[in-house]
């Protein structure tokens, strides 16, 4: 079994590769050039590599959504255009939880927290150990105040990843040790976790026809319109 991983829904370009439970290799960037200018260059080198042709992937895993509404449209686009007229599958994954997934072996609670807009974030709230990760609530968007509420209800270790988890500390939780931010290399978007979590549920891959991005909240276009 090979997969291919696709995350384009923040701040980092990622793409990696796992076969038969493995990771073999994985680009990474936090870069100034757009997604489109990037995505499918990463792939190409990285495919070259590891000496993989598209033809051998059974399963592309993109992240889709919440997150960047260009990122996500990108990261979506690249993949039905891979999978067009092929056998190979493909299979949405939930941007909180493959950055969850950053911490699996962690046995905690853990906070995937996104920026959406001015005091309002993208919020996961899974748990985790043993190389799982399991919901505990769908993912929602929702004030800095809902977050700090959700942490009293919940006892025990929590970890922050995402690309708020320093502001979410440090506003809501300098005061609490035993609410504390992932390394560096785990607190952002990576395309091993989508790999992973993808090896685990093949019965859920589909057609490229089927893969949407899911936004949590309406374009600004939609927004506008609703206003006008």
């Amino acid at each position: 079994m090979i997969i291919l991983g696709i995350d384009t829904s923040g701040k980092t370009a990622s793409v990696a590769v796992l076969k038969d439970g493995r990771i073999l290799g994985e680009f990474t960037y936090l870069t100034r050039l757009t997604h489109s200018q990037i995505i499918l260059p990463l792939v190409t080198e990285l495919l070259k590599r590891l000496d993989i042709g598209l033809e051998q992937i059974d399963c592309i895993a993109v992240a889709d959504g919440p997150g960047s509404y260009t990122g996500l449209r990108i990261g979506v686009a690249a993949v039905k255009g891979m999978t067009f007229n092929k056998n190979t599958k493909c299979f949405g994954v939930s941007t909180l939880k493959s950055l969850a997934n950053n911490v699996n072996a962690a046995e905690c609670t853990v906070f995937s927290v996104m920026n959406a807009r001015q005091g309002i974030a993208y919020f996961g709230c899974y748990k985790t150990g043993r190389g799982t990760v399991t919901e505990i609530f769908p993912d929602k968007v929702c004030s800095f105040t809902e977050i700090s509420e959700c942490a009293k209800s919940i006892s025990g270790r929590i970890i922050l990843v995402g690309d708020i988890c320093e502001k979410i500390k440090e506003e809501l939780f300098s005061g609490e040790d035993r609410i504390e931010i992932a390394p560096d290399s785990l607190k952002l978007q990576r395309a091993a976790s989508l790999c992973e979590i993808a090896q685990s549920c093949p019965e859920k891959w589909t057609g490229g026809d089927e893969l949407q991005a899911r936004y949590l909240q309406a374009v600004k276009a939609e927004k506008d319109k609703h206003f006008a």
